[in-house]
């Protein structure tokens, strides 16, 4: 075998493992907005069927009138937004005075960030459920948001690559007259953008998912987020699957969305922080 054949061989299997790893996480999306068009009944059949017998829109329609789904819509994207917006204030704004300032302390405080990203999610609930009683925060919208509006793990990586801006090119900024403010928007956050799409699809993913705050928060069902909503559609003794599938297939579409736009910049930053 020639070596150019050997290369077409490679090549060949290479694209065959690319291509089944895309089926492969490919199919359960597909099988997702595909059965949200079967009717309840096509859920039990004894041998599961992939294509619904006839494309019906009606599972979407009754979310939506019966079971007030866009006002869930609506909380999910007020929370997101705040969060995302804040949290990209805050994570930028800490990682660059940790990367580029020097300050009594400055390594504590980062340390103490650092030390709380191990602590797992579940072991704050019952102090941060006591503290928002305290400050009348359940079943707010206040309450929803305040929790999630920064990130540990995200100052952490905001600071680990803003080290990388060079100094001299802050100190140049700073010569010609510019202002801590001036840098910051026209030096720092155009080097930034790659973080930025990373640190912008990791929050919106993880703050449209939440479920165990919202659970603990909510009483109202005006103030019920998507993932309480879907979870409505169970009870003890039935599932309505059909309108699961339509719920969750609406719900995704934001994170689609979002992942389009910063698709490039994602990529880029996932690779610049693994090597920085």
């Amino acid at each position: 075998m020639t070596q150019k054949t050997k290369k077409r061989a490679g090549g060949a299997v290479l694209l065959l493992v690319r291509v089944s790893l895309s089926v492969i996480i490919a199919f359960p999306f597909v099988w997702m907005v595909v059965s949200s068009f079967k009717t309840i009944e096509e859920f039990y059949y004894l041998v599961p069927t992939f294509l619904p017998k006839a494309f019906s829109w009606d599972n979407y329609a009754e979310i939506i009138q019966k079971y007030n789904f866009l006002a869930y819509y609506k909380n999910s994207l007020i929370v997101t937004a705040f969060q995302v917006i804040t949290n990209m204030v805050i994570v930028l704004c800490a990682g660059y005075g940790f990367a580029k300032f020097k300050f009594r302390g400055r390594n504590f405080l980062f340390l103490m960030i650092l030390s709380s990203t191990m602590i797992p999610w579940v072991a704050t609930i019952i102090p941060l459920y006591i503290l928002a009683t305290n400050l009348n925060l359940i079943d707010t919208m206040a309450g929803l948001m305040i929790p999630g509006m920064a990130n540990a793990f995200n100052i952490f990586l905001a600071r680990n690559f803003m080290t990388g801006i060079p100094n001299a090119l802050l100190e140049s900024a700073r010569i010609e007259g510019a202002g801590e403010g001036k840098i910051f928007t026209a030096i720092v956050l155009p080097s930034v953008k790659p973080l930025i799409s990373v640190i912008t699809i990791q929050k919106m993913i993880e703050s449209w998912n939440t479920f165990q705050w919202p659970l603990l928060c909510v009483q109202s069902d005006s103030l019920r987020t998507l993932p309480l909503a879907i979870a409505k559609l169970s009870s003890q003794y039935y599932d309505a699957y059909n309108l699961k599938m339509a719920a969750a297939t609406l719900s995704i579409i934001p994170v689609l969305i979002i992942y389009i736009i910063f698709q490039k910049n994602f990529v880029q930053g996932v690779t610049m922080s693994g090597i920085k």
